[in-house]
């Protein structure tokens, strides 16, 4: 395999879960830094680096290697259950917990879970390519678009081209969950 190919699908795998260059790097204890010249073929991981970042990208090694996984559109399994598929795949202590719902590279969606505990949520803005929506299914939100917060509560959705700076916060004493549709570009 070419390095540079390899670079360039931990970049896609990275950016279709919305995840940040800074988060990664610092959940497989590397550096930024280090992380993007991985990215962009300037330097080739190690084994254990490789499946440090398959891990927090909640794939397998062999995800990276298997063109035809990547390729096929079959549909292996269409129906899920939270408790035997979610995977949690980022968290902060008092903040947030990220589950991924779908594991299957196939789907161009990416469906969550953001679980927001009691006064946490995201405290970085993110901007990057690609549409999100969402349904909030427990608890009151705060969604900040560009320079807009938007009050959400269970039952309301959103939608937005994510290129618009965006964070979510909870406000309350009590949890809230967000069911979250990301369609990367």
């Amino acid at each position: 395999m070419k390095r540079k190919f390899l670079g360039s699908k931990i970049k896609s795998y990275r950016r279709s879960q919305g995840l940040s260059l800074q988060s990664v790097a610092e959940k497989i204890g590397k550096t930024k830094s280090y992380l993007s010249m991985i990215e962009n073929s300037k330097a080739v991981p190690s084994l254990s680096t490789l499946r440090d970042i398959a891990t927090c990208l909640g794939i397998t090694i062999a995800d990276f290697f298997d063109e035809e996984a990547n390729n096929n559109s079959k549909v292996f399994k269409e129906t899920f259950q939270f408790n035997n598929d979610a995977r949690i795949i980022h968290s902060k202590k008092n903040e947030y917990n990220l589950y991924l719902l779908i594991q299957n590279q196939t789907f161009k969606m990416k469906t969550y879970i953001v679980e927001l505990l009691p006064f946490g949520g995201y405290s970085q803005e993110l901007r990057h390519e690609g549409q999100e929506q969402g349904l909030v299914l427990e608890g009151q939100i705060s969604l900040y678009l560009d320079e807009h917060e938007y009050t959400l509560n269970k039952g309301d959705y959103f939608y937005f081209y994510s290129n618009k700076k965006h964070k979510v916060t909870n406000k309350s004493e009590e949890k809230a969950k967000i069911y979250w549709v990301y369609l990367p570009e």
